[in-house]
């Protein structure tokens, strides 16, 4: 009985240390993404976005840079299903994609005007 429990001991240790490590695909996503440009749903011109970089950690956190500031930040990844969350006053979050390095999310509902979609590339 005392080796039955101290073997459940240890498979449940190192399930627990197995579930708290990131996803193949998270490790796969992380790195440091640039801006490349944004636009205003309805609008045909698109924007640079240079200054805005995103840095995504291999465990769900990360930063994002822009306008000479740093905000600490939350991302998800499932499949191509991306959610970015920033806490900056509060928090904002974005939701998209992320694939074949790319990053595109939307600041809110894409079928609102004042929505704006923004493009990454790592």
């Amino acid at each position: 009985m005392r080796k039955l429990t101290v073997a459940l001991l240890a498979l449940a240790m190192v399930l627990a240390l197995v579930s708290c490590g990131s996803s193949a695909e998270m490790k796969a996503a992380a790195g440091t993404y640039k801006g490349t440009e944004y636009k205003y749903n309805g609008d045909e011109e698109w924007v640079d976005n240079s200054d805005w970089t995103i840095e995504l950690n291999d465990d769900g956190t990360g930063k994002s840079k822009r306008g000479g500031e740093e905000y600490d930040a939350e991302w998800t990844l499932e499949g191509d299903k991306f959610t970015f969350t920033e806490k900056f006053i509060g928090k904002l979050e974005y939701t998209g994609t992320l694939k074949d390095g790319k990053i595109e999310f939307y600041n809110g509902d894409p079928s609102l005007e004042i929505t704006c979609l923004y493009k990454f590339a790592k």
